[in-house]
């Protein structure tokens, strides 16, 4: 896995992250496709239902990601999640020092 910039930019390398996104996933619906026929009894839908069911996904996820990347062009977007990303943490560093202190707050009760 790549690192990513902690400040996303706009222009070809945001297209570029969202198409390679976007490309794991159809791969990754590929390989459950696979799978799925691997293990389908006669009882479970025909092939051309699940075609249709993938089809179905991989044109939603193609919706989504294009609509996320679309949002993260726009520079308020972007400081919007920034903040988001900012405040979780935020509030995961809280909670590790709260429990940090409860710890410690036991260890030495026990002593």
């Amino acid at each position: 896995m790549e690192p990513h910039d902690s400040d996303p930019k706009g222009g070809d390398e945001t297209a570029d992250s969202w198409a390679s996104f976007s490309d794991e996933f159809r791969s990754l619906g590929g390989r459950l496709k696979e799978t799925y026929r691997e293990v389908a009894d006669e009882h479970g839908p025909s092939e051309e239902e699940i075609k249709d069911a993938f089809g179905t996904l991989m044109g939603a996820w193609d919706q989504v990601s294009e609509s996320v990347a679309s949002a993260l062009s726009d520079p308020d977007v972007r400081q919007r999640v920034k903040d988001a990303v900012g405040s979780f943490a935020s509030a995961i560093g809280s909670t590790v020092s709260d429990l940090g202190a409860e710890l410690r707050k036991e260890a030495s009760e026990e002593e």
